[in-house]
């Protein structure tokens, strides 16, 4: 597969594939959003304001995702943090200038290059080692699918069940 091939992941393939990791529409929704268009816009309010601190664009994300993750009552997993690994790693896809049909390489130079793992907060070690290794493990179980998916075949057979649909009726 060559780079261009691929298309930049639209919120349709981020939705699917946040649906296979066990991420709820509405937070792979928020988390989207606030990735492409900010917290301000997306929320619309003063409270939610990611702090403007020295740290990278991506620790801050992550910081104010595990909050949010910290602050639901229903689940105890990082579904917020999770999606915001998958948004990203769906995005270096396309954006990385290594072998894409190397995903252990794509995976590597995700790790050195776009995210951070761990980070310390108040002598705590706050890690999401976890959810990246979920992520990766089910991008390798269903390596033909994704692949599919970015060159934009879940569109193109979304449109065409659609098509079916109609006629059918």
């Amino acid at each position: 597969m060559q780079l261009s091939d691929l298309k930049i992941p639209n919120w349709f393939v981020h939705n699917k594939w946040a649906k296979k990791a066990g991420i709820e529409e509405l937070i792979a929704n928020i988390v989207n959003r606030i990735i492409d268009y900010g917290v301000n816009w997306v929320l619309n309010d003063n409270k939610s304001k990611i702090p403007e601190y020295d740290d990278p664009i991506i620790l801050r994300q992550l910081k104010f995702f595990h909050k949010r993750d910290l602050e639901k009552k229903y689940s105890k997993e990082n579904l917020f943090v999770k999606a915001c690994y998958m948004h990203h790693l769906l995005d270096f896809f396309r954006e990385t200038r290594v072998n894409i049909n190397d995903m252990e390489l794509v995976f590597k130079k995700f790790l050195e290059s776009k995210v951070i793992i761990k980070y310390i907060d108040n002598d705590n070690v706050i890690n999401f080692q976890k959810e990246v290794d979920e992520i990766f493990q089910l991008l390798r179980e269903n390596k033909y699918e994704f692949y599919e998916d970015l060159k934009g075949m879940y569109l193109l057979n979304m449109e065409n069940n659609d098509i079916e649909n109609k006629k059918k009726s």
